[in-house]
């Protein structure tokens, strides 16, 4: 390999390459995104709804309440590597496509759930329908984008974890308020048929050369733009291929992701709940109030996003986000204001953004994108298992303090301060 192919990218005329990545698969892959996460975050909406619990006898039941979610992220965990080896027979697209149909029909389901338990299976096969997403849109990603526009690549589809619990506050709040619990369920179901189902099908391929409006510049800079091509790759790690499951780099980012889970699902699944019980606001309040905190995130991931592929190191800012998250959460939590509690709110999910975004973009640093299928099903395994237990862990911990967020933030907090230190040794690596 000469430094000539090396540079190849930036010597490449843009004017002459077409942007199919970034007018038709980034944006597919964020609506993609944002609606999943409408599925996920609704029910910490959904379970604030006084009619909810009397209709299903939940009042008080604040550990069953947890599972509703935990049993979602539980086969989240458990079926993403198979979803892992379909994107590497099927690819990324087709994958997609079968996916939107398993979780639409889960919707559907939730919303004529007779019981508990039904409505607790619904939620299962929804989390097991939705386990596709990490490995088809990390390999779409290393796929249509070369290594130095994925921190920007990322951020793209990563603002839709922030947009859809953003939007979730106002829209199913909105959505209950006007047709009840069961309705909104259904709406959910055919939002996912009606708009992210046909802008996969329609204007994404699993590569630039499958498309008919990608011409050949495109797909060169994508190709030369590999991370086995990137002579001042972050840490230059992946000049051999070798065997990805022997690295520690791998494990080291997957840990701290999948600590990082524990924060952001207990924290955000919970949050609604913290406002109305904690902090005295209004159901309706609440779940206004989810939209902006969620607002101010998403604005950090897209700054994020540029400065890392400006930059290109990713550990470091990750580090430090993590760090600033755990303590803004315990400030939030101890702050005699409602309102400070709020604003300490924001900065904690913001610090958490950094990290987090930071840590998904650290993968194409070390993953080819051969590999990139079946690892981030091995990943989202790890990630969604772990995470799956901090929905009904703080449930329980509410459920025996009498209530009290003090002690239950304080897990939260701890668990990134473990993502944290993750990032200690890729950082004195140079990534």
């Amino acid at each position: 390999m000469n430094t000539n192919t090396a540079q190849a990218p930036s010597e490449l005329s843009m004017s002459m390459a077409s942007n199919v990545r970034w007018t038709h698969v980034a944006p597919t892959l964020l609506i993609v995104w944002i609606i999943s996460m409408f599925d996920k975050s609704n029910m910490a909406i959904v379970m604030n709804d006084q009619t909810f619990l009397a209709d299903l006898g939940l009042k008080g039941e604040q550990a069953k309440l947890g599972w509703l979610s935990s049993g979602l992220f539980l086969a989240y965990g458990i079926c993403a590597p198979l979803w892992g080896l379909v994107v590497q027979r099927i690819g990324g697209r087709m994958t997609c496509a079968i996916s939107l149909l398993v979780w639409a029909a889960t919707c559907f389901w939730s919303g004529v759930a007779a019981d508990y338990d039904q409505l607790l299976m619904s939620r299962i096969v929804l989390g097991a329908g939705e386990a596709a997403l990490y490995p088809l849109t990390l390999a779409l990603v290393a796929n249509w984008f070369a290594l130095k526009e994925r921190g920007r690549a990322t951020s793209f589809w990563w603002i839709g974890t922030m947009i859809g619990p953003m939007l979730v506050g106002l829209i199913i709040t909105g959505l209950i308020v006007a047709v009840g619990w069961r309705w909104q369920f259904h709406a959910m179901g055919i939002l996912a048929i009606i708009l992210p189902l046909p802008m996969v099908l329609f204007l994404v391929t699993d590569r630039p050369e499958q498309h008919p409006r990608a011409n050949e510049a495109e797909a060169e800079l994508v190709l030369q733009g590999s991370l086995e091509k990137n002579e001042d790759a972050p840490g230059q790690a992946l000049k051999s291929a070798g065997n990805i499951w022997k690295s520690y780099r791998f494990w080291l980012v997957t840990i701290a992701i999948s600590a990082n889970a524990i924060f952001f699902w207990g924290w955000s699944i919970w949050l609604p709940t913290y406002l109305r019980t904690e902090r005295q606001f209004s159901f309706s309040t609440s779940g206004y109030l989810t939209f902006v905190i969620f607002g101010f995130a998403v604005a950090t991931i897209l700054i994020v996003g540029y400065l890392s592929d400006k930059i290109f190191r990713r550990a470091p800012f990750a580090g430090v986000g993590w760090f600033l998250a755990a303590g803004f959460l315990m400030g939030a939590a101890l702050a005699p204001s409602p309102t400070v509690s709020v604003i300490l709110m924001i900065c904690a999910l913001c610090a958490q953004q950094v990290g987090i975004s930071c840590a998904e973009m650290l993968m194409h640093s070390i993953v080819s994108a051969s590999d990139m299928g079946k690892t981030q099903g091995v990943r989202a395994f790890v990630t969604q298992i772990i995470g799956a237990l901090s929905p009904v862990m703080i449930g329980y911990i509410l459920q025996f303090t009498g209530g009290g967020f003090i002690g239950a933030f304080g897990v939260l907090a701890a668990a990134v301060v473990i993502s944290a230190g993750c990032m200690i040794k890729l950082s004195r690596e140079g990534f």
